[in-house]
């Protein structure tokens, strides 16, 4: 009788914990998959209306200038799973102040363990220089993270080798992305008209 009380009341909890596991996954499954429609629809109604590698200049204040040096330099450095760089990221992910940027476009990969990146951005006045060793900082932060994942290798030595470079009118940062097989020194002397 022991026994099959232990039985009974073990059952019992295994059903009570699937109905749990269950009612916690439905939920968690249904917003995943509305979230996933939305970006699938949004993905489809901006590949409708432009190429992904190009979003449009009004939506981050990019000048002209800005969106045709990521869009060449997205021709070098092809960057896979693409996610848009906000004024938020600019601001909490590069350190960059507001003031010191006119400017920017940017695509970085969402690809975990890919560090691919083309950054253009149109400093302020006067504020080139701090742009260009801000973004220092940001890679040597970037190749500290990377360094703690040995997965990461490739990652890391494409953050190691980032192009940072520009002028008083443009700065550029380019990190190649894995499957990047191009010049990015040639490609960001041409962006530059260096």
């Amino acid at each position: 009788m022991n026994i099959r009380l232990k039985l009974v009341l073990s059952a019992a909890a295994l059903a009570a914990g699937c109905v749990l596991l269950t009612g916690c996954g439905g939920s968690a499954s249904s917003a995943s998959s509305s979230a996933s429609s939305a970006a699938s629809s949004g993905a489809a109604s901006q590949s409708a209306s432009e190429p992904a590698a190009s979003v449009s200049a009004e939506e981050n204040g990019a000048s002209d200038a800005v969106a045709s040096a990521v869009d060449a330099l997205l021709e070098a450095d092809p960057i896979s799973n693409q996610f848009e760089i906000t004024a938020m990221n600019i601001e909490y992910d590069f350190g960059l102040k507001a003031d010191d940027v006119t400017s920017y476009k940017g695509l970085k990969s969402n690809d975990n363990g890919d560090a691919g990146l083309v950054l253009a951005i149109q400093p302020a006045a006067g504020k080139a220089q701090d742009v260009m060793d801000t973004l220092k900082t940001y890679q040597q932060d970037q190749v500290a993270f990377y360094g703690n994942y040995a997965e990461f290798a490739q990652a890391q030595s494409n953050v190691e080798n980032a192009i940072i470079d520009g002028g008083d009118d443009l700065v550029v940062m380019v990190i190649a992305s894995n499957d990047c097989s191009s010049d990015l020194t040639s490609a960001v002397k041409d962006v530059l008209g260096k």
